[in-house]
């Protein structure tokens, strides 16, 4: 009775073996599969992971099958360790049809910049032209008021960091396409409040991030680093660096022309002085 039960558990593996896709060996070089990924082979499900044997592109979960033996890859890495680009198609495989490339639509947007500058990331075109901010860095922009950095950088309108609006053939923030809502610039510096906010350094040392104006002498420890202080009872890293008064990092406190914590501002007393 026991050898008749191991018999049949037997030849039920064997079943279950010979149901499974058999993998192509590689012929035609290229890297080795991953065998964990056989039963991913030929269903055209794009469950395949990327190293996993592939039969046409409708296999590989990355939409790239690379030959020359067929292989699921990456887009980018297609033509690394011995591949031959995506498209492999085995014998009789059904062939994967490939995406088309993102075409303009309605609200403007296009997959590559007509004046030059750096490609637009696909992913951000339904944020191109609602003038909400919600555009992120790398995708298309028609003005300053899709962007969540506030910079549409020309030539072909792309959002930017402000540090990087002419970086990579971009021409600066502030490029408005034909039509698009214009958003108002943010002023240049921020005028002197009455908390003794500055925009400019009076005696050296790196300016000040007008942002942090809110945060300037009110003693709370909001002010962020580069945010202009009085004294560091005002500063999140407690470190209110001369010779203006900026909040530094305590490493970075006599970093590009800063003297270093402990300044204060006429009139204010220092943190020392309030604790005894």
């Amino acid at each position: 009775m026991k050898a008749t039960f191991a018999l049949a558990a037997v030849f039920h593996i064997v079943l279950l073996v010979a149901a499974l896709p058999t993998p192509v060996p590689q012929t035609n070089g290229g890297p080795p599969f991953d065998p964990a990924g056989v039963k991913n082979v030929g269903n055209g499900h794009g469950g395949q992971f990327i190293g996993g044997q592939c039969l046409s592109n409708a296999d590989c979960g990355s939409g790239c099958c690379a030959g020359p033996s067929g292989i699921c890859s990456g887009p980018g890495a297609q033509t690394q360790a011995g591949k031959t680009g995506c498209g492999f198609v085995a014998g009789g495989a059904p062939v994967a049809s490939a995406p088309p490339a993102a075409a303009p639509v309605n609200n403007g947007a296009t997959a590559a910049p007509a004046n030059g500058g750096p490609p637009f990331d696909p992913a951000g075109v339904k944020n191109v032209g609602n003038g909400h901010g919600g555009q992120f860095i790398g995708g298309q922009c028609l003005s300053n008021a899709d962007c969540g950095s506030g910079c549409c950088a020309g030539p072909s309108g792309i959002c930017s960091g402000p540090g990087a609006q002419t970086q990579n053939g971009k021409t600066g923030c502030g490029f408005v396409a034909g039509g698009a809502p214009v958003a108002s610039a943010p002023p240049a510096a921020a005028a002197p409040v009455n908390n003794g906010a500055s925009a400019t350094p009076a005696n050296g040392g790196p300016p000040f991030d007008p942002a942090g104006a809110k945060n300037v002498g009110n003693g709370a420890g909001g002010q962020f680093i580069g945010g202009q202080c009085l004294s560091g009872a005002d500063c999140a890293s407690g470190c209110c660096a001369g010779p203006s008064g900026i909040c530094s990092g305590v490493g970075a406190q006599t970093q590009a022309g800063k003297t270093g914590c402990g300044f204060v501002a006429p009139g204010k007393r220092a943190i020392a002085d309030l604790l005894v």
